[in-house]
């Protein structure tokens, strides 16, 4: 699983704190909605998240994302 809580927006991108179990959301990830790409700002501290996953949830929430839908949780089951 990746989990992600969100932390903030602007409008043009949205930035959430990642993680691979919640007891570890400590990573941080922005999705660029404009140019459809995302950036990873720091590593979760214990465990590895893997860009394909990022990239998976962000695919899931897409449609949200550029709606204006920001959800405090989200998340993709692996």
């Amino acid at each position: 699983m990746i989990y992600a809580d969100y932390i903030s927006d602007t409008g043009d991108s949205v930035t959430y704190a990642f993680g691979a179990t919640i007891y570890d959301i400590t990573g941080i990830v922005t999705f660029n909605l404009t140019e459809g790409w995302f950036e990873v700002e720091k590593e979760p501290d214990k465990e590895h998240v893997s860009i394909r996953y990022i990239s998976r949830l962000f695919r899931k929430y897409r449609d949200d994302f550029y709606k204006g839908i920001f959800k405090p949780k989200i998340s993709y089951e692996i």
